[in-house]
């Protein structure tokens, strides 16, 4: 190939942000379209191009009546087929293509199809171009009637060529990265001799574990085209735990530890160690031991433990915009994988050691956690509700914890069947038992609607806007400040419309508009709105709970439903919750689920050790599971019958002063983090 020339016009789609960068030389080239007469291959291309932009980028070209009628852009397309197909008459595509610029490498084939060339290709010939040069497969599998008319030599290169081969195929059938693109395959090649290619890339040295990752945990019905068999999953699975275990060998990564004591000493109810990256939740084991009723049980789990939050969402699920725009986009992820980070595995790993370590407590007292639970539904939710038929039976005192495993799920669902029974009858009836399935959460209702609030269909443009640290207006070079997102500048310092470059204008109307963001009268402060912060909550923790909001929130929550960028969600756990639930307990929601339902349900595994430690964590698991479930059912009840709740505290401290001192050093170092950057 030739060394790229970049003054050639190169059409990028009309919303790249380059898409207007050749629009002089476009001009030019359309200009001369009549005298215009190709001379190389690039020359050709160059005019397809032109007629590309001409064609679906016309408001650049507004105001020039010549260039208008499309006729200038029809004759540089027609010149450029004529020659293409006159060249390949004469010249093998393989020579033809040696020619081509480096920048045009995927735009010859995009012409070559488009102006009928492909009937003068020799298969033998497309065949040695591939070998010669196997970057081109990507682009020809790209075009159906290339894959169509070359099968055998297209599948003989992709044998050829195992690596690449094996990576395009799963980045364009199992990642995200590649859904939006076309992979065409020859109908010749069947699934034993993909899995072919992708054990013999599982076997070499360069195998990217992120590819491995995605082979490992294929997306259940991604393409009907193709399914990773056992063999190659397996082999993908050993090969990507190897590869990690090697690339973390030598302390390579980003270490943090997430712990749990309960400390006899301390009096208040919750404190927190913080040492780095490494946080220590302390909890007091005065009050923990002082009372064992299951009452104190259950509310030292709803308002001690981080299993609900302040807002009432589940603490441990994984939120959409907890990452960084960067961190989003590093590595390959599968198609509708459950998006973890490390933050979410530091809380979803603290809910189940904050259930170890209480129940250890518990049982030294001759009680426990399950013993609570089962109470809550054998009899306080008769008692104090009036509403009979939920039941819990949960294993008994020196199961084995794989017994345990195996007995947690079908209870869960036995709890969850007789709150979807009551839902819709206003009544747990027994007899409706066989006719309940649970294959999602999101399909349990609360028992009274507006219960969230929830991303709307203009969220995503709007929050993005104000919130996203990928957002132009969170930066004022002039200023040299610096923050993560718009909404904090605002915020932290004094910004008009003046300290932002004239690009960024319409955006600042957009919010303006929006009522998001307001011009105050007097200095010009850009401002934002209660509407802003309103929606900076959901950005945050993907949904608000109307119920604990008050009567002013909740009128903002409304006009933000009214302008379509929140909606209201009538489901028993946000969508959040509900997402996490799915991917804890089974496999039908997404391909990389934990599944621990399943897990112990169909046999998944050999257990040499009904004891070993790895089951232990998943019991507590299910049982944090289950222990989030029990709350939000509580407060559905108890927001529907007005009964339930606590009626007294003990006068006790909550906060221990450590809280107040962590907090502190997390705000001194973002503070000084600030300051680097400045």
């Amino acid at each position: 190939m030739n060394a790229a020339n970049h003054n050639r016009v190169t059409y990028y789609g009309r919303n790249d942000w380059s898409a207007g960068y050749y629009r002089d030389r476009c001009i030019e080239m359309l200009t001369r379209s009549e005298t215009h007469s190709p001379v190389t291959i690039n020359d050709a291309i160059e005019a397809h191009q032109c007629k590309l932009m001409a064609d679906n980028i016309p408001e650049l070209f507004e105001g020039m009546a010549s260039l208008d009628s499309g006729e200038p852009a029809k004759r540089l397309f027609s010149t450029a087929c004529k020659f293409i197909n006159q060249l390949l008459s004469v010249y093998s595509v393989d020579d033809v293509f040696e020619a081509v610029e480096l920048q045009y490498a995927e735009q010859f084939w995009s012409l070559v199809e488009t102006s009928g060339a492909i009937t003068k290709i020799q298969s033998d010939d497309l065949e040695k171009l591939i070998n010669r040069h196997p970057e081109c497969i990507s682009s020809v599998l790209r075009s159906k009637r290339l894959v169509s008319d070359f099968g055998e030599a297209i599948k003989r290169a992709l044998l050829n060529h195992t690596a690449i081969a094996a990576e395009l195929i799963i980045s364009r059938l199992a990642t995200d990265s590649g859904s939006r693109e076309n992979l065409h395959l020859p109908s010749s090649l069947d699934s034993s001799e993909i899995d072919r290619i992708m054990l013999d890339y599982i076997k070499s040295e360069n195998a990217n574990p992120n590819y491995l990752l995605a082979l490992r945990g294929w997306p259940t019905g991604s393409s009907g085209f193709y399914n990773p068999s056992p063999e190659v999953r397996v082999q993908a699975k050993r090969k990507y735990d190897s590869s990690v275990e090697q690339l973390f060998a030598n302390g390579t990564g980003l270490h943090f530890y997430t712990g749990v004591t309960i400390d006899m000493n301390q009096i208040a109810c919750k404190g927190l160690k913080v040492d780095g990256h490494n946080l220590t939740h302390i909890f007091s084991g005065q009050w923990l031991k002082k009372y064992t009723d299951p009452a104190t049980i259950l509310n030292n789990l709803q308002f001690i433990f981080d299993y609900i939050d302040m807002n009432g969402l589940m603490s441990a699920p994984a939120r959409t915009h907890e990452q960084t725009a960067l961190l989003e986009l590093l590595g390959t992820h599968v198609k509708g994988e459950y998006r973890s980070s490390t933050s979410f595995q530091m809380r979803s790993g603290l809910t189940y050691l904050e259930s170890a370590a209480y129940n250890d407590l518990l049982k030294s007292s001759g009680t426990s956690i399950e013993s609570a639970l089962e109470w809550a539904y054998g009899e306080y939710f008769s008692e104090e509700y009036g509403i009979r038929g939920f039941t819990l039976s949960l294993p008994a005192k020196g199961s084995s914890w794989l017994d345990k495993c195996k007995a947690m799920g079908p209870e869960i669902e036995r709890v969850i069947k007789a709150y979807a029974i009551y839902s819709k009858r206003g009544e747990v009836d027994d007899d409706f038992f066989p006719f309940e399935t649970l294959k999602s959460f999101s399909s349990l209702m609360a028992l009274e609607e507006k219960k969230y609030a929830i991303a709307g269909p203009e969220f995503e443009r709007l929050g993005h806007a104000l919130f996203s640290d990928q957002c132009m207006l969170a930066y004022l070079h002039e200023s040299h400040e610096s923050e993560l997102c718009f909404f904090d500048v605002m915020r932290k310092h004094r910004v008009t419309r003046h300290d932002y470059s004239d690009y960024l204008q319409m955006t600042i109307d957009m919010l303006i508009d929006a009522d998001l963001i307001l011009e105050d009268s007097r200095d010009k402060r850009l401002l934002p709105t209660p509407r802003a912060v309103c929606i900076k909550l959901v950005w945050d923790y993907d949904a608000i709970t109307l119920r604990r909001r008050t009567e002013e929130d909740s009128s903002v929550v409304e006009s933000l439903v009214d302008d379509r960028i929140l909606c209201y969600c009538d489901q028993l756990f946000a969508p959040v919750e509900a997402d996490y639930l799915d991917y804890m307990f089974n496999d039908a929601s997404f391909p990389n689920s934990l599944a621990l339902r399943n897990r112990y349900d169909h046999a998944h595994s050999a257990i040499p050790n009904p004891q070993a430690e790895d089951i232990r964590d998943d019991y507590y698991q299910l049982l944090s599971i289950l222990i989030c479930i029990t709350l939000k059912i509580n407060e559905e009840l108890t927001h529907k019958t007005g009964k339930g709740g606590v009626e007294d505290f003990d006068d006790w401290p909550l906060y221990d002063k450590s809280i107040l001192q962590a907090a502190r050093e997390l705000w001194e170092n973002g503070h000084h983090h600030q300051e680097v950057r400045k």
